[in-house]
């Protein structure tokens, strides 16, 4: 069997290497590799040139003209990385850390030897051991991760969705559908390639094999959410202004895809926007200013218009006060 891998980096080149080392680590060395660079600032393309990565026949690098996110940089990447004669695509981006075994054991797992079988996703945990729950489940009406119980050693069962961190897709399946939605920029490209990827068979779990998730924490606290989380039994984090865009990407997709996939009802994603106008609300700073940003991308997601504001401009914006 061949295997591809592809990694979508941007801005993180010390996570990166990392990564690098873990794919040329295996004990199942991979066939190729291709890097998409979504136009990283950070002096990622020097560091790969140093480090010899750029001049080695089994790499190929491509550095995107701008930053299209990672719904783009995947979207990309997977156009590329199925074209060459390979058994299966392995997709990961650049806080991914394999650990030395993964894809042996991805391959040596019996689903593997099913042609029924689309994918197969390893079991992924933060660096401490403990388990990263939001990157497996199933989708019902909502994402439901599966809980710790599910991950069994020997048993593998069928997923509803899968990330991109550490996932092995057959290719014949990656060249039967489009490859994951560019126009999404962040957030939920996944979940909607794992739902068109079931089309053509089941998507399966392997815990026996172990992907580590460096990512990077970006939560903090306020006053609002240090109150509601002495109230309230769930922890919630707040998200700074600074990084919203992120979150209305998220819903826009999401409501978009509970349209497309589950056919929800106007007054039903009415009820999923007013959720998320109450979490603000409850948790976030400068709430009030959130609402009519909320309500529009919540709107394109019904209407299936994907407006992307870049990231850079988002930032002059809040520093203007201009939202």
């Amino acid at each position: 069997m061949k295997v591809v891998a592809l990694v979508v980096t941007y801005n993180r080149r010390q996570l990166l290497t990392g990564c690098l080392e873990g794919v040329f680590g295996q004990t199942r060395p991979v066939d190729h590799l291709f890097i998409v660079d979504n136009a990283s600032t950070d002096g990622t393309g020097e560091l790969l040139g140093e480090g010899g990565y750029v001049d080695r026949r089994d790499v190929t690098y491509v550095r995107l003209d701008e930053n299209r996110g990672s719904s783009g940089g995947f979207a990309e990447g997977v156009r590329l990385a199925r074209e060459p004669e390979s058994d299966w695509l392995w997709l990961m981006d650049d806080d991914s850390s394999p650990t030395p075994d993964v894809l042996e054991r991805l391959l040596a797992a019996p689903p593997a030897a099913d042609p029924r079988t689309v994918a197969l996703c390893p079991k992924v945990v933060y660096a401490d051991g403990s388990l990263d729950l939001n990157q497996r489940g199933d989708f019902r009406r909502r994402l439901r991760p599966l809980p710790p119980s599910a991950y069994v050693e020997g048993e593998h069962r069928e997923l509803g969705f899968m990330s991109f961190v550490g996932t092995v897709v057959r290719t014949g399946a990656a060249r039967a559908v489009d490859p994951p939605k560019a126009e999404f920029f962040v957030w939920g490209d996944d979940v909607e390639y794992s739902l068109r990827l079931r089309r053509q068979g089941a998507i399966r779990l392997v815990p026996e094999a172990v992907m580590v998730h460096r990512r990077v924490s970006q939560s903090h606290m306020n006053r609002r959410s240090r109150f509601w989380n002495a109230v309230l039994p769930v922890k919630t984090f707040p998200t700074p202004l600074e990084r919203f865009w992120q979150n209305l990407c998220g819903l826009r997709n999401y409501i978009w895809m509970k349209r497309e996939y589950e056919h929800q009802t106007a007054i039903s994603a009415a009820g999923t926007t007013a959720q998320f106008v109450l979490k603000h609300l409850l948790y976030d700073d400068r709430p009030l200013k959130r609402i009519p940003w909320i309500l529009r991308f919540a709107r394109d997601g019904r209407r299936g218009r994907f407006r992307n504001i870049p990231p850079p401009r988002w930032a002059e914006m809040v520093r203007r006060g201009e939202l």
